[in-house]
């Protein structure tokens, strides 16, 4: 087995490779037990047209590649292509996509006869250029696995939040699903807190990132409130949510997504809203040309993603892992 980074998730990678290395080596069976995992030697160079060349700087003839990269823009999954074709010409064994947020998830159906379906093609591009298995986590829609002719590890980004929102122990608590499509997810999240209460929200959208109206299912007067998503984009969702609630009587709304895609007027839109607080995964890595905003918080994807990849490793069950 060896790890590669992308460029954009050099950081979560050598997270990924801490946590292998100090927590789980020692459950191993394997021949790796004394070895230490880091990440492997990977060059991706860049022509003054943008154009990229990968070059793997070590052998990697009949191993397990493992490479985390985010593909959240267009370099990162034409980079993550060429890598495919590098490590397959390069003899690998097998060629794991570790991908936290896949890209193009939010194009899983057509609402137009000539729009195009961007999940079904990009599962076509990976899979035809060599990628034998994909892990990742939330997907916009748990049925764009379908679209995959190979293994999907698809892993549960609430287990990423639940022990921040435990150790904060907040009281009164309501989980709400900010939209139809959310449901699952944030019921799911409730499991972990069995005196916690459910609500949604019902929204009309006329187009993208634009919504029409709102209306609140349930009650959450006198209640702490935390929304659950998949991926926070422009946050106007977000803010008008916790406005409505706010509206209603909560006492205080947080909110958690698991991608923190965070474009557009997205930080202006966090810093203006009644939210407390809005905590997102580094499935996406922070753009440190902005200034954090006071409100945002990381917590790191890196120990669901490493105890799957042991788990997948030891030929171990990963559904302990993904339940909560």
């Amino acid at each position: 087995m060896k790890i590669f980074s992308g460029t954009k998730s050099e950081v979560l990678t050598k997270n990924i490779c801490y946590i292998l290395n100090k927590e789980l080596k020692e459950f191993s069976s394997f021949g790796i037990v004394n070895e230490e995992i880091k990440p492997g030697k990977l060059k991706i160079d860049k022509f003054s047209d943008g154009e990229i060349l990968p070059l793997f700087e070590e052998s990697i003839r009949d191993q397990d590649v493992f490479f985390v990269q985010t593909t959240n823009t267009s370099d990162n999954i034409v980079e993550t292509l060429l890598v495919v074709d590098a490590a397959k010409r390069a003899g690998c064994r097998s060629f794991t996509l570790v991908a936290p947020f896949q890209g193009y998830s939010r194009q899983d159906k057509t609402d137009h006869l000539r729009s195009s379906i961007g999940s079904k093609m990009l599962a076509d591009v990976l899979t035809a250029a060599g990628v034998t298995r994909l892990i990742t986590i939330d997907l916009h829609a748990s049925s764009i696995q379908g679209f995959y002719n190979i293994p999907v590890i698809h892993l549960n980004g609430n287990k990423i939040f639940i022990n921040y929102i435990k150790e904060n122990k907040i009281e009164d608590l309501t989980i709400v699903a900010p939209d139809q499509g959310a449901v699952k997810r944030a019921s799911d999240f409730c499991k972990a807190f069995p005196e916690s209460t459910f609500a949604m929200i019902n929204k009309k959208r006329i187009k993208p990132n634009e919504i029409h109206s709102m209306e609140l299912v349930g009650d959450v007067t006198g209640r702490n409130v935390v929304i659950v998503d998949d991926m926070a984009d422009t946050l106007g969702t977000m803010c008008k949510a916790a406005e409505l609630l706010m509206s209603k009587g909560a006492k205080s709304v947080k909110c958690i997504a698991t991608h923190g895609v965070l474009s557009g007027k997205a930080f202006e839109n966090l810093e203006n809203s009644v939210m407390d607080e809005v905590l997102v995964s580094d499935s996406i890595s922070y753009n440190p040309v902005r200034p954090m905003p006071a409100k945002l918080k990381y917590i790191s994807c890196a120990g669901l993603i490493a105890k799957s990849i042991w788990s997948l490793v030891q030929r171990r069950s990963i559904h302990e892992i993904n339940s909560i």
